[in-house]
């Protein structure tokens, strides 16, 4: 398995070894891995939950699974009005090769204190994110905010 493969499978394995809400789109391929699949759950081997990053290739490819696995775009930021980006998770590891990829994660955790996030607030950080990770945006309004459409219908 390649460098880059696995780092996905650990940004997927981010908040846990027990990954639930597996996109469909990656069904298949963790099929083909082994990894069983079932009900959007995936147990995920426990060398993933334990792996840390090394290179910025794995760092890009640690952010792009963990993004595609935790991460949302939210459309309501009250602050700013422009699309964040949010990562349901505060893992460490998370925050670090975010800061590496040259973006300031805020760590910020839900009214209740409870659940840690990530966020990325700033449009600076959301265009790098964008152009740097190539996260899969499955929404057509979220694409069309984030300038990714660029011809009109």
């Amino acid at each position: 398995m390649r460098r880059a493969e696995r780092a996905y499978l650990a940004g997927m394995a981010v908040a846990g070894c027990l990954v639930e809400n597996v996109k469909p789109y990656l069904t298949p391929w963790l099929l083909s891995l082994g990894i069983p699949v079932s009900g959007g759950r995936a147990e995920l081997p426990r060398r993933y939950c334990r792996y840390s990053p090394k290179t910025l290739l794995e760092h890009i490819y640690f952010i792009k699974g963990a993004f595609e696995t935790h991460g949302e775009f939210f459309v309501g930021d009250p602050h700013g009005g422009g699309v964040v980006v949010i990562f349901k998770t505060g893992a460490r590891r998370l925050a670090v090769s975010l800061r590496l990829a040259g973006l300031n994660p805020l760590v910020t955790t839900d009214e209740g204190g409870n659940r840690k996030f990530i966020v990325l607030y700033s449009g600076r950080d959301v265009r790098r994110f964008l152009k740097v990770v190539k996260p899969v945006v499955e929404e057509a309004a979220v694409a069309k905010l984030l300038g990714l459409c660029t011809q009109s219908s």
